[in-house]
């Protein structure tokens, strides 16, 4: 059947840095913040649904800042199975490496992600 929405919004999630990793909980929403305090050198997906779903994370660079964001290094919840992570033109993005800086990226998947698509919502945003 089909929808129609005047209004809708989403939960926003904090996302944190622990050891150089984040995890995204696709239980908790499908929109992420991250203040980026530490480097980043991976990002695990945890509580995926089976299909298909889409998620977007927030990237802030914190005043103190620049630093580095692997934004391609996506791993399934156990940390060692990667997932693939598929860009326009198969050029991944490099994040903005500039102290408060904002940049944001969206990634979908059709196969529970088994692998993601990214895209650029707009980086440099200040």
């Amino acid at each position: 059947g089909s929808a129609r929405f005047k209004t809708y919004s989403e939960n926003i999630h904090a996302l944190d840095i622990v050891s150089g990793i984040t995890t995204v909980d696709l239980s908790k929403a499908q929109t992420f913040t991250l203040n980026v305090d530490a480097a980043i050198t991976q990002f695990n997906i945890i509580n995926p649904p089976n299909d298909s779903t889409a998620f977007t994370i927030k990237v802030t660079q914190d005043a103190t800042g620049p630093f580095g964001v692997g934004i391609d290094t996506f791993r399934a919840a156990n940390g060692s199975t990667v997932i693939p992570v598929y860009w326009p033109g198969g050029v991944v993005p490099i994040v903005t490496p500039v102290a408060s800086k904002t940049d944001i990226y969206s990634f979908q998947t059709f196969d529970g992600t088994a692998s993601l698509f990214g895209v650029i919502g707009g980086q440099n945003f200040s």
